[in-house]
Formats: structure tokens, sequence, C-alpha cells
């Protein structure tokens, strides 16, 4: 609205129904003095008064409209002042007091905004010590206040977050806690993650305690000398900056533990693994050798019964150990990642047959039958009779003596991963004291052996099942397991095939 432009209508109405009157009353003194005289003054002006207040009522009748909205523009005036022009500033219309506020909403608009942008920008990877003076960082950049300190008194991983007082220097400096951080840290009745203003021997200060638990103790720190004690609205602002320092200092320091311990972790399955592997190459050069040697004697006439028996234990035996380097060899490549199992198509059955006669378990009844169409699997055979060893190897090792091993060989349609081929199951159940669900989920985790396990069989290694799922998964296939505690156990074996005369 255009405040001369209303005052000139407002004027201009006034005059339309003044001056008529006037002229009136003008006319009557000049031309009607005998009727005046005759009537008298005051009934003069008495009919002229009325006659000058119905023609304020017609000239009010045609505009009423502009007048009322003239009104109430000049109140809206009087209440609030004149409104800014779209060019100038928009505060020029405010009073005093609405500008004080409108610059308040502004500047906590902002320190929310930089507080949001903290919590974003602080990451806990980089350590405690970084998160430090992050948090100063944003502690100076949302209350615009260069003087904020972090003072680490008790921390509970002094390596990860030393015990000093921290600037926003990333560097890692700091310095040793003094006489004023221990006196502020303690004065007036400290509570947790509430602001308090402090005057003393060193000046006044503003203390926020940012402690997440009793094992951490840490406030922030401003010299507050000549600056009136923090307003309501400002202690709110302190408190939430203290509740995003003390998560961000907490998670800070929970996770360089779980990094170290993540670091020891991979340090000793490194050193593990370098010791199976020199281990294993050590081992097969002497059962190279012996299994050699008894070929050789084996070979010779003259052995007594007893002595060949000896013999053939004894190569049985190395055999059995030579298989057992051969997993930790398998463990140790799978793990490097330089397992490359041969693609060759064989059939199944003789594989099984072959490695069975292998264990030399003839006091185990065994059965082998076939279901479905004949197949033929598309892998390494050296290392499907790896798997099936540790697989038929257990269920010798850890179910009754004389109870039944039974394998079942058959085909299903392709799914999955091989979508549109096939596959050829080879199913092996014992009637072993079975697996519990915990027990289940852990049977294929590296060196892991149950309880009833290591009752059984007390030397195991735990890295048979470990190595013959991965050599499975190598050759694209799939291994699992069920099981019940005293019902025994299947392993099924799902490995590629195709059918018998397929081109």
């Amino acid at each position: 609205m255009d405040l001369n432009q209303t005052v000139l209508r407002l004027v201009g109405v006034i005059l339309v129904v003044a001056l008529p009157a006037l002229a009136v009353l003008a006319l009557l003194l000049v031309f009607g003095e005998r009727w005046v005289a005759e009537a008298g003054v005051g009934m003069a002006l008495l009919l002229v008064g009325l006659g000058t207040a119905g023609w304020a009522v017609v000239v009010a009748w045609f505009t009423a409209r502009a007048f009322a909205q003239d009104v109430q523009d000049v109140v809206a005036i009087a209440t609030r002042g004149p409104a800014p022009s779209s060019t100038s500033d928009p505060d020029e219309g405010l009073t005093g007091p609405q500008r004080q506020l409108s610059a308040a909403l502004e500047e906590r608009n902002r320190q929310i905004s930089t507080l949001a942008e903290g919590v974003v920008g602080t990451s806990i990877t980089g350590g405690p010590m970084d998160v430090a003076a992050r948090v100063v960082g944003v502690a100076r950049k949302v209350t615009s206040d260069p003087t904020w300190l972090l003072v680490v008194l008790q921390s509970a991983d002094a390596g990860a977050l030393p015990v000093g007082v921290y600037g926003d220097d990333r560097s890692g400096q700091i310095r040793e806690v003094g006489e004023l951080e221990r006196w502020a840290a303690v004065g007036g009745q400290p509570e947790r993650l509430h602001p308090r203003y402090l005057a003393g021997p060193w000046g006044a200060v503003v203390v926020v305690d940012t402690s997440a638990d009793d094992a951490l103790t840490a406030i922030l720190l401003a010299p507050w000398e000549g600056r009136p004690e923090p307003t309501p609205a400002e202690q709110d602002l302190l408190r939430l900056l203290a509740q995003v320092a003390a998560a961000a200092l907490e998670h800070s320091i929970l996770y360089a533990r779980l990094q170290a311990q993540t670091d020891d972790l991979n340090r000793l399955a490194a050193v593990q693994t370098d010791f199976l592997r020199g281990v294993t190459h050590d081992l097969q050069t002497p059962l190279t050798s012996i299994q050699a040697l008894a070929a050789d004697i084996g070979s010779s006439s003259g052995l007594s019964r007893e002595a060949r028996a000896d013999l053939d234990a004894i190569t049985h035996q190395a055999d059995r150990l030579r298989r057992m380097v051969g997993q930790l060899l398998a463990a140790s490549r799978m793990e490097a990642g330089a397992l490359e199992p041969r693609q060759e198509v064989f059939r199944a059955k003789p594989v099984v047959q072959r490695t069975w006669d292998a264990l030399r378990a003839a006091n185990r009844p065994f059965r082998l039958h076939t279901t479905g169409p004949d197949q033929l699997v598309v892998g390494d055979p050296d290392r499907v009779e790896q798997v099936l060893w540790a697989v038929l190897d257990n269920a010798v090792k850890y179910s009754p003596a004389g109870s039944p091993i039974a394998v079942s060989l058959g085909a299903t349609a392709g799914d999955g991963e091989a979508e549109g081929g096939r596959w050829c199951d080879i199913v092996v159940t014992d009637a072993g004291p079975g697996m519990d669900a915990e027990e289940q989920g852990r049977a294929f985790d590296q060196f892991f052996r149950s309880e009833a396990a290591r009752r059984a069989a007390p030397d195991g290694s735990g890295i048979g099942l470990y190595a013959a799922r991965g050599l499975v998964l190598a050759m694209g296939g799939s291994m699992e397991l069920d099981s019940q505690p005293g019902t025994g156990t299947t392993v099924r074996i799902r490995l590629p095939a195709e059918p018998v005369g397929a081109p």
C-alpha cells in the first residue's frame, strides 16, 4: 500500500463532504440574512448540520469500500509500521524487538544446520583422537566461538584416546590437563550432559559434560569472562552439542577396539594359514618317501604274513595322512584364491566306490544305489574323491561300529546358478549321534568340532568339511547338511552334470 495515496484519498473524501456544507452556510449568511434572523442562528446551523450529515451519508455510500480499506491500511501502519518495498531490506518494516527476534531465529537455524552437518561429517573410522578434534571444530563453528576445547580427564582406552586437552587440530597434538580444567570438571555440581556457568580464580567459564558413561570423563570448555550467563536457549543448544559429542566419542572408542580385535584376529589367521601351508608342503616329501618305500618292500618276496599286514597298515595310514595333508593344502589354496579345479566329465559311481574302498572300513555295511537315469558329473574327479573321502571318513569315524553307511546317486533338474542344466546329487547318510541346530550352523567352519565329535575322535583336525565344501563350491556345486541329535546325519553334495550320451 502507498501511504501517500491513502492519505490523499481520505483528504479528498473529507473535502467532498465538508465543502458543500461550508458553501451553503456562506450563502445563507450572505443572501439569507433575513431568514436567518427570523429562524434563528441555532435553527440555521441545525439545518446546515442535518444537510451535511445527509450529504456525508450519500458520499460514504459510494466510497465505503475504498474508504474502509484505507482505514484498515492506516491502522496496520500504526500497529506494525510501514511494509518494506520489494527492493529494500526484508527487515526494513520491523520494529527493534522484531528485528532482534528475526536475527535470533536466523542464528539458531544456522547453529542447528551447522550441528547437523557436523554430525554427518564426523566419521568414527578415523580414530577417537580425530573425532575429538572434529567435535571441537563443530563446537567452535556452531557457537561462532574459537575458544572451545575438549578436555579428556579419564579415558576408557588411553591408547586410542589419551588423557589431555584437545583443540580442533587433527594432527594429534594435545596438551596436559591443567588446574583450570580439573577445577572446571568438578565445579558447580556437574550433571551429565548439562551445561553450567562457573566463576572462580581463573575467571568465568562455561562447561558442558560430554561423558557417555563412567568409563569416559570428558568436558567441553570455553572461557566466558565478560559475557552474561548462557540463556535457556543457549543451554539447550549446548546440551544437544554435548549429546552429539558424547555419542561420537563413545562410538569411536568402540570402533577402535573392534578394529584392533579384528586386526589381531586377522594376524592370527594369517599366521595360522602360513603355518598350515608350511606344514603341508613339509609333510608331502616324507609321505611320498614312505609310500615309495612301502611299495618297494611290498613288491619283494619272502615277507611273512605278519610283516605284510604291518606293511599294509603302514601304507594305509600313509595314504590317510596324505589325504589329510591334501585337505590342508586345499584349505590354504582356497584362502589364497589359488584353487582352480579341472573340468572333466566322468561317472560318479566308480569314484564313490573307489573312495569307500580306500577307507578300508570292512566292518561297516555299505549301500550304494542309483536313482533315475545315469549322469556324468562335470568337475575335477580328484577333487570329488577328496570331498567324498572327507564326508565318508566322518561318517565312519563318528557313527557307531557296525552301523550302515548309505550313498545315493540321483539326478535333479537344473535350477539356480545352473538354470537350464542338470545336477548330480550325491547323498551320504550315516547313523551317528547327529547335531543340533547350532552345531549344524558351524559344521562347515574351519577347525570347528562339536563336543560329541571330540569325544568320538579326539585326534580330528576339524578341517575336512570346511575344505570339502570349498572344493564343491569351486566346482560350481553346493553342499548341505541335515541332522538331528540322535538320528544321524545326511550330507547332500550337488555337482553340475549332464545326461549320458549328451553331445
